[in-house]
C-alpha cells in the first residue's frame, strides 16, 4: 500500500504485465459475454482491417484499474480513469501497464494524485494512453 508521505511527482508505479493469450481473454469474455470472433480468429480480424486477433477494450481498461489498485492498496480510491486506445493489443504479445505521478493536490477530504497512464506491448507499440486521478485519505 502506498503512503502519502512516500509519493512525489515523477514517481512511477510498479508495472503490471499480462500476456496476450486467447486463454486469458476467454476468461474475461466469459464474465462479460464478449465473444466477438475478431478476438480469437486472425482471419476475421484481418477481414475487419486489423493485423490479427486483438484484446477487448474493456479488458485493457480493467488492467489500468488493476495497476492502480495494486499500487493504492486499501489506502485510497480511484476517482477517475480516462484512456484512449491507440493500437490494438494483438494476440501472442505481452502488455505492460505503467503509471507516473504528475500532480499531487492536498484537499480537506484527502489528497488527489494525478497520473499519466500508458500501455505498451513487447514490440514497444503504444496500445493506450490516458490519465487517472486517485484519492489518498489523509
Amino acid at each position: 500500500m502506498v503512503q502519502l508521505e512516500d509519493i512525489s511527482v515523477g514517481d512511477e508505479l510498479p508495472e503490471l504485465q499480462r500476456p496476450g493469450s486467447v486463454r486469458h481473454w476467454s476468461r474475461f469474455a466469459a464474465v462479460n459475454y464478449e465473444f466477438a470472433d475478431h478476438h480469437w480468429d486472425d482471419e476475421v480480424a484481418q477481414a475487419e482491417g486489423f493485423p490479427g486477433a486483438f484484446a477487448m477494450a474493456p479488458l485493457l481498461q480493467s488492467l489500468v484499474y488493476a495497476t492502480l489498485r495494486s499500487w493504492l492498496g486499501e489506502g485510497g480510491s480511484i476517482q477517475e480513469v480516462n484512456i484512449r486506445l491507440r493500437s490494438p493489443f494483438l494476440k501472442d504479445r505481452q502488455l505492460t501497464c505503467r503509471g507516473k505521478v504528475t500532480a499531487i493536490e492536498k484537499q480537506d477530504d484527502g489528497t488527489l494524485v494525478t497520473l499519466d497512464i500508458e500501455q505498451t506491448d513487447d514490440q514497444d507499440i503504444q496500445v493506450a494512453t490516458g490519465t487517472a486521478i486517485v484519492v489518498l485519505q489523509t
